[in-house]
């Protein structure tokens, strides 16, 4: 495919940018001016073109999601041949899953991780029931819409389930090796189970980051699969381990029967996982309950220590104020005594002197005066 391409209009499409490219086509960024919108466009490589085989299952995957109206599945805008090369422009889509693992994202969230596979497991319900299988399932091939909503793509190689005609050759398998189920690697008859077995997979490399059998020779590969052991989740997730044997099981008649009976599987996780992060909250919240009573119950006590040790303060300063008091009192009445026994002018004044508000300031006031009378008549 040249660079022209991108140089040139699409009945009205103008194409941007190359967003990806695969072994049959590449997708392209472009945008509709009549609705204002962008939109993501496939061609099929020129090389390709001529192949009749080829070129009809390519309108074939348009057709057939077409035909699917569902939120979980690509939407089809439109389907042609521009100068020998065929293409099918669909909805925009900016996320892949396989990017969303690659970042981290769903790492240690099996809630989340769950309900992807949920939500791909409901767009698979709808295609079996309409009669069609994906057979190529894996994380590229699931994208997100801007509000989150989660988008099954790429049906160029759906088969009818109950249809004879085959645009495949006989004992040919196709799909991607690292998600082809054991009959999909045999190139042997598929039902939906197959897609159930590849959507098994996914969910383990989901988890774990990996998925369970990788080959770079595709025998050794297709051997794992159909003989190697069921692989096993990490200790803290096995509790999804016995949903992840009914969906990855070697036979399809050990396989969970559909689509719906898996959604009822991961509905039954989904409750388990929910009511023991609601207990964990509850004892969570229980617990902090608890410590905020006893830090409470710590904090009255404290208070009641404060209030109590204010109290003690406040009799003895009152009880040391009375001794004071009784003391001062005591020692003016020595001092009047001592006075009254003088009966002198300085005795009087040193009194007067030493408690000018006591208890007989004004009467020695008086006797002063009084003194100080008889003394002017005597001189």
């Amino acid at each position: 495919m040249t660079m022209d391409f991108m140089q040139e209009n699409i009945k009205g499409y103008s194409i941007k940018k190359q967003l990806g490219f695969g072994g049959m086509s590449r997708v392209f960024l472009a945008y509709d001016p009549k609705l204002k919108r962008n939109i993501a466009i496939k061609v099929l490589s020129p090389s390709y073109s001529s192949d009749k085989r080829i070129t009809k299952r390519f309108v074939k995957e348009a057709r057939t999601a077409a035909q699917l109206q569902h939120s979980n599945i690509i939407s089809i805008y439109d389907v042609g041949k521009h100068k020998n090369q065929y293409y099918i422009a669909m909805e925009y889509l900016k996320e892949s899953l396989k990017n969303r693992m690659k970042k981290g994202v769903l790492k240690n969230d099996p809630e989340a991780s769950l309900n992807i596979v949920k939500s791909i497991a409901e767009a698979l319900l709808y295609a079996h029931r309409k009669g069609f299988i994906h057979r190529d399932i894996k994380p590229d091939n699931v994208m997100f819409r801007d509000d989150g909503t989660l988008i099954l793509l790429d049906f160029g190689i759906v088969k009818a389930i109950r249809s004879e005609s085959n645009l495949t050759r006989t004992g040919m398998s196709v799909g991607t090796p690292k998600y082809m189920s054991p009959e999909q690697m045999r190139a042997k008859k598929v039902d939906e189970r197959s897609d159930i077995y590849s959507l098994g997979i996914v969910l383990f490399e989901i988890l774990t980051g990996t998925p369970p059998f990788k080959d770079d020779d595709l025998i050794t590969l297709a051997i794992k699969h159909a003989e190697g052991p069921v692989p096993q989740l990490p200790r803290k997730y096995e509790y999804i381990q016995p949903l992840l044997n009914k969906m990855i099981a070697k036979k399809p008649s050990e396989r969970v029967r559909d689509c719906e009976g898996l959604i009822r599987l991961i509905d039954a996780l989904l409750y388990r996982i929910r009511n023991e992060k609601t207990g964990s909250v509850r004892k969570y919240e229980k617990s902090k309950m608890k410590k905020r009573s006893e830090n409470k119950e710590m904090s009255n006590k404290g208070l009641i220590g404060l209030i109590s040790a204010l109290i003690l303060i406040a009799i003895l300063l009152t009880a040391s104020i009375f001794l004071i008091r009784e003391a001062n009192l005591k020692n003016e009445h020595s001092a009047w005594e001592k006075t009254k026994e003088a009966m002198t002018i300085p005795e009087f004044k040193k009194y007067l002197k030493s408690y000018p508000d006591g208890l007989h300031s004004e009467q020695a006031k008086k006797f002063l005066n009084d003194l100080k009378k008889d003394r002017e008549l005597t001189d």
